[in-house]
């Protein structure tokens, strides 16, 4: 019997492989003391009744080296192996492969110090356990192990990509499935009422008889649009105020775009405050009369802002919607102060 068991699913024998070769080109371990079921020259023998060959080789070894990578959780056979070496109360070696977690060594195998396989740093007490069996290695120089090892690193990374990938699901992840695709569910249900609008729409476009009623059609449909619209130019334009008080930018910096800015009392304390705060941000002119910046960019972008917001305002997109605010008492003249202290209140 050999004196290591390498217990691991058949679908990880490229890994298996792998490890083998490292345990006896990196640290000398002889073939003979190794028993891996999936590898040539350290399986069965043919004609051997398989599961009577792994009963016997389990009963004895003086190390098991668990691959616990998905697949091998999800295998009775596997799990049968590490029933066996926690009942036998074998020396083992869990070797945690990601994604599985280290969380499965406690649920095994109690409080067994595992190893994760990309933890390279690790790569020495491996080492320095098998050698603490007493199995007879193999001569290896120090090049040996520092060549072999490097190998493995660059190896590694290539085989955990292509590691099969478990073929079932824990409840928590069905679970956090099952959400998602009810997501899914949702967002599909909501393409598919603007399909059907979207379609509709197309029907009444044609059955429209002139430009004029094109004109409506699109302005009923756009409606929700444009308030959409209308809130985002206004969120950028609340976005671009600078480091002032609101009341200082809607009086004073976006009225000043129409020669309505408010005039400065020196005797108010919290508009002196505004006026030195605009000044330490390069948004005033420190000398009298305290002009506005509109050349810095700061106040360029506020500019642009507005700009845009004042034509989309003038835009045939934002024709029905503005009737409907006016028509529910809002202002909608951008160079009226009620305008933006009616919407843009922060």
């Amino acid at each position: 019997m050999a004196d290591i068991f390498i217990s691991h699913a058949v679908a990880d024998k490229a890994l298996a492989d792998k490890f083998v070769a490292f345990l006896k080109e990196a640290i000398g371990v002889p073939s003979a003391a190794i028993f891996c079921s999936s590898v040539d020259g350290h399986g069965i023998p043919l004609g051997v009744d398989f599961n009577e060959y792994m009963k016997n080789e389990i009963q004895h070894p003086k190390i098991v080296i668990l691959l616990m990578t998905p697949r091998y959780m999800e295998s009775w056979f596997c799990l049968m192996e590490l029933g066996a070496t926690w009942a036998i109360a074998h020396d083992a070696i869990p070797i945690v492969v990601p994604p599985v977690q280290f969380d499965a060594v406690s649920a095994t195998l109690g409080l067994k110090q595992g190893w994760k396989i990309d933890d390279h740093s690790k790569l020495i007490d491996l080492k320095k356990k098998i050698t603490a069996t007493g199995i007879k290695l193999e001569k290896r120089t120090e090049h040996d192990w520092d060549r072999k090892k490097t190998s493995w690193r660059t190896d590694l990374r290539r085989l955990l990509k292509s590691i099969a990938k478990p073929t079932s699901v824990t409840a928590a992840e069905h679970d956090a499935l099952k959400k998602e695709l009810e997501e899914l569910q949702k967002q599909f249900d909501n393409l598919e009422e603007e399909y059907q609008d979207a379609s509709e729409t197309i029907e009444d476009l044609k059955a429209a008889k002139d430009p004029v009623a094109v004109k409506a059609i699109m302005q009923k449909k756009s409606g929700f649009e444009a308030e959409t619209r209308f809130d985002e130019l206004l969120g950028a334009i609340s976005a671009a105020r600078p480091k002032i008080s609101i009341y200082f930018y809607r009086s004073n910096i976006l009225m000043d775009l129409y020669n309505k800015a408010a005039r400065i009392d020196p005797r108010d304390q919290n508009q002196r405050d505004d006026v030195d705060a605009a000044i330490q941000y390069k948004l005033m002119d420190p000398d009298i009369p305290h002009d506005l910046l509109w050349g810095g960019n700061k106040l360029k972008k506020v500019a642009a802002a507005v700009k845009a917001l004042d034509h989309f305002l003038q835009s045939d997109e934002a024709e029905e919607f503005v009737k409907e605010c006016e028509a529910d008492g809002k202002s909608m003249d951008i160079d009226d102060l009620d305008f933006w202290e009616e919407h843009l209140v922060s």
